[in-house]
């Protein structure tokens, strides 16, 4: 299996040039709890939350890709009737991701992101995943996809947002396996979010409670458009970056609850 993988490689990475450049397009979905919706005192305001929670959680991107890097950015789009306006939900279930520049030479990723309207570079190392291939394969659009797995450690706190007597400090941590389908007939080592590592383009992504797959690609657009590396907004780690992002989800929380007592929470 491996002996044909790396044959198949190798096989793909002649029919590419140095400076070949493609886009791939993404939907990708998180999956919440939302049991605290059926909660009576929840019932005016039903179909207003369902279409913020489905704002925040169901997205489309755009991955544009060279040889060596990658810019991954949320698709815009118009935003029309009672979840306009200030988005408060994505302080609590956002996933962080602004303009996401990834540089596989340098092994840099320089995501430029805002929140509570100030902008940030959250930069860090690209870490090499230990990814397992399984041999299974499968077709994604036209293309052989081959299936790769590891596993990580997530730490989270257990609540729901809808839930008001909760202890903040209830962490739990728990492994997850990320699976991945990449396919070697595009051989560039990137993919959507934070995902990479694998000898070609990941088309497919399941972690957790969030799923991502590719739903159109073009390769060599007519109009090229150069990959620049984001600079807008003050430099951060992501562990310095999750801390503050935490301060402010429990400031954002303090205020829904607020805002209930009061009778008006929007």
């Amino acid at each position: 299996m491996k002996k044909l993988l790396t044959l198949i490689i190798l096989i793909s990475s002649f029919s590419f040039a140095q400076d070949f450049q493609g886009k791939a397009f993404y939907m990708s979905k998180l999956s919440v709890d939302k049991s605290w919706m059926d909660n009576p005192r929840f019932a005016s305001r039903k179909a207003y939350l369902n279409d913020m929670i489905k704002k925040n959680t169901e997205k489309n991107y755009v991955l544009a890709f060279n040889s060596t890097e990658s810019f991954y950015t949320e698709q815009e789009k118009i935003d029309v009737g009672e979840g306009g306006g200030y988005n408060w939900m994505a302080t609590y279930m956002g996933n962080n991701i602004g303009k996401l520049y990834k540089n596989l030479q340098d092994k840099v990723s320089i995501n430029e992101t805002e929140m509570m309207g100030k902008f940030f570079l959250i930069t860090d190392p690209i870490e090499n995943k230990k990814w397992k291939m399984t041999g299974e394969t499968k077709k994604i659009g036209q293309y052989t996809c081959y299936k790769a797995t590891y596993e990580k450690e997530v730490t989270e706190r257990a609540f729901s947002f809808g839930s008001q007597n909760q202890n903040q400090n209830n962490m739990e941590t728990k492994t997850v396996e990320v699976i991945a389908w990449f396919t070697p007939e595009i051989p560039v080592s990137t993919g959507p979010s934070w995902y990479q590592g694998l000898p070609g383009l990941i088309l497919e992504v399941s972690d957790d409670k969030t799923t991502i797959l590719c739903t159109k690609i073009v390769l060599n657009p007519d109009e090229k458009s150069k990959i620049k590396r984001p600079k807008k907004g003050k430099t951060i780690s992501n562990s310095d970056f999750v801390v503050l992002q935490d301060q402010k989800r429990q400031e954002a929380r303090e205020m829904w609850q607020r805002g209930q007592r009061r009778g008006s929470w929007r």
